[in-house]
């Protein structure tokens, strides 16, 4: 599941200076239960997929490090952005996954791709701000086999 700190105020206190008794605040870590949903949809099952290899580090994000993988045959699935200004940059990619024979995976906005790779920033609500675009991610290798894994596996063999 996702991983997330939440603060918490300490019902332990130390003794101050002159002020008496202060209360600190300690992050405390917290597990997030993921929802047993039914069926996910090809876009959930990438979300979850991307963010889990993501901390795994089994994600080559950027045109270099996309390159790389694909070309070193260690992909498993490229991720394109169709919002890509640079005509070259989709070109290449798309090129370099046809033969490598490499699944690609066309996602409609670059900020998507930047927000599940962490390219943002959280407000107190925990909702992305200042979210990046990233127009290309690499997945290796799975993180963990699980239903968003098997989903994901399953919508590649019908591209």
């Amino acid at each position: 599941g996702d991983v997330y700190k939440r603060q918490v105020v300490s019902t332990q206190s130390t003794w101050g200076s002159k002020r008496g008794p202060v209360a600190y605040k300690m992050a405390e870590v917290v597990q997030a239960e993921q929802p047993v949903v039914a069926g996910l949809t090809p876009e959930e099952a990438l979300r979850r997929v991307l963010k889990a290899a993501l901390y795994r580090d089994k994600l080559a994000k950027g045109l270099h490090e996309a390159c790389k993988a694909i070309e070193a045959r260690r992909a498993k699935l490229c991720v394109l952005a169709e919002d890509c200004s640079e005509a070259k940059y989709k070109d290449l990619v798309q090129a370099l996954c046809k033969e490598n024979d490499i699944p690609l995976m066309i996602v409609p906005r670059g900020t998507d791709i930047g927000e599940w790779l962490g390219f943002c920033k959280y407000d107190a609500q925990n909702n992305p701000r200042k979210v990046k675009r990233c127009s290309c991610a690499v997945l290796k290798d799975y993180a963990f086999e699980d239903e968003a894994a098997a989903t994901l596996q399953r919508h590649i063999s019908t591209l």
